[in-house]
């Protein structure tokens, strides 16, 4: 277990808003992998094993406290997509995923629903294949690909939409500034 612990604790702090919850989390994940130990079935694959008692109770933590994340319409992320698809900018998907930062991407993977979250997490940042995706989610693994699918479609959706957020709010702070200078060259009074 103990070689997994890093990467263990970086997948939950990445689940988790606090650290001390992600920490608390892969310490009962450990927990039970190691009362659970005789229920490993094949020992080279315990990485994937671990994962999934994680998510087990990182599930069950996130149901017990009662928190839910507010959802961003899956519309509006799936129209912020197909814009970026559709324009006639020269902009590809691995050239703005090489601007992001990891604030950036996590922030975009917060507002995507958890199902679509976790898949993207597993496979382009933890490294997982499909078949060990499956296993640690317990779904088919025609149900992982179409998640991965669909899920980096509203992760791009996501930083779009937070971007553009972003430029509005600059905007309308540059327009408000302009404004007052304004006031202040024609002395702003009456006559």
């Amino acid at each position: 277990m103990l070689p997994h612990l890093d990467r263990l604790l970086a997948f939950a702090v990445r689940r988790t808003n606090v650290r001390a919850d992600a920490e608390d989390a892969v310490q009962e994940a450990c927990g039970r992998a190691w009362l659970g130990l005789d229920e490993l079935r094949d020992p080279t694959r315990v990485r994937a094993w671990l994962y999934r008692i994680l998510r087990s109770v990182l599930s069950e933590t996130e149901e017990r406290s009662t928190r839910r994340r507010q959802l961003v319409s899956i519309t509006r992320l799936e129209e912020a997509h197909d814009d970026l698809v559709s324009s006639d900018s020269d902009m590809v998907f691995e050239e703005v995923a090489a601007r992001l930062t990891g604030d950036e991407v996590r922030a975009a993977l917060e507002q995507l629903p958890d199902d679509f979250a976790t898949v993207v997490e597993l496979h382009d940042i933890d490294g997982f294949k499909y078949h060990e995706i499956a296993e640690i989610v317990g779904v088919p693994i025609g149900t992982v690909m179409s998640r991965i699918s669909r899920g980096r479609r509203l992760l791009a959706g996501a930083v779009l939409s937070s971007r553009a957020a972003v430029r509005e709010a600059g905007a309308s702070q540059d327009s408000r500034n302009t404004r007052r200078g304004n006031w202040g060259t024609t002395g702003g009074g009456m006559k």
